[in-house]
C-alpha cells in the first residue's frame, strides 16, 4: 500500500515544554503513514490541522495562523491531572487531553478524532473533568484571596494587598470555604491543594495601593 500523500496526512505541530516528551511524541505519530510531524517553531506549523502541547502552552497557542484561517485544535499531553487544571484546558478550547502515560495507540486516535473536528478525552481525564463539574468554582477574585491565605496573611493584610475592605475579604474567605467544603484555612488550602486551585510556587504579592497624596511636610530650625 502506497503511503499517503503529504497533502492528504494530517498535519500535527508540537510544542512541548519538556523536548522528550516532545521527541517521544513526534517518533510515535511519525510512525504512523497519516501523519506529517511539524515542529511548532517552524513556519507550516501555522497551518497544522492539530497542534499537540504541554498544558500551559494548550491553554495559549501561540502559532501564526494564516488570515482567515480557522484556529487550530489543539490537544493536550500532560502530567497536569487534577480536576481544576483540567476543567480550565476545557473551558478554554482545548479539544482534547491525554495524560503522559498514554499509549501511542490512544495518542494517535485522539490525534484523529480531533482532526476530525471531535473532542477526545482519556479515560482518566473524564472522570477527573465529571469531578470538577460537582464543585463550586472559585471566582478569580476568590482565588486570589486564597491564594493569599496559603501565604499565611490575616484578612486586614490581604485586604491592604487588594485593595478591598476587611468585610470584604471576610465574605470572600466565607464563599472559598463553603465552595471548598471545609470550615477552616488549613482545611481550605489543603484540599485547594489537592484540586490544583493554587500554584506550585508561591506567586509574587501584589503591591499594596498607593496612599492618598498629602501636603509635604517642612521643617526650620
Amino acid at each position: 500500500m502506497n503511503e499517503p500523500a503529504r497533502a492528504t496526512r494530517i498535519q500535527v505541530a508540537i510544542s512541548h515544554h519538556d523536548p522528550y516528551v516532545a521527541t517521544g511524541i513526534a517518533a510515535l505519530l511519525r510512525s504512523r503513514a497519516d501523519f506529517a510531524v511539524l515542529a511548532g517553531d517552524s513556519p507550516e506549523a501555522g497551518s497544522a490541522d492539530v497542534l499537540v502541547a504541554d498544558h500551559a502552552r494548550g491553554l495559549q497557542p501561540a502559532l501564526p495562523r494564516r488570515r482567515g484561517a480557522r484556529p487550530v485544535a489543539v490537544l493536550v499531553v500532560s502530567d497536569q491531572r487534577t480536576s481544576w487544571q483540567i476543567r480550565r484546558a476545557v473551558d478554554a478550547g482545548v479539544r482534547g487531553y491525554l495524560l503522559q502515560d498514554t499509549t501511542a495507540e490512544e495518542l494517535s486516535e485522539a490525534v484523529r478524532s480531533i482532526a476530525a473536528g471531535r473532542r477526545y478525552l482519556s479515560c482518566a481525564v473524564a472522570d477527573l473533568l465529571l469531578d470538577s463539574l460537582v464543585q463550586a468554582v472559585p471566582t478569580a477574585r476568590e482565588l486570589d484571596v486564597l491564594q493569599l491565605i496559603a501565604r499565611g496573611l490575616s484578612n486586614k493584610d490581604i485586604g491592604r494587598l487588594l485593595g478591598i475592605g476587611e468585610g470584604t475579604v471576610k465574605t470572600h474567605v466565607k464563599a472559598i470555604l463553603a465552595k471548598l467544603g471545609e470550615s477552616t484555612r488549613i482545611g481550605a488550602i489543603a484540599e485547594a491543594l489537592r484540586r490544583g486551585l493554587l500554584p506550585d510556587e508561591a506567586p509574587a504579592l501584589p503591591a499594596p495601593p498607593l496612599p492618598a497624596a498629602s501636603a509635604p511636610a517642612f521643617s526650620c530650625a
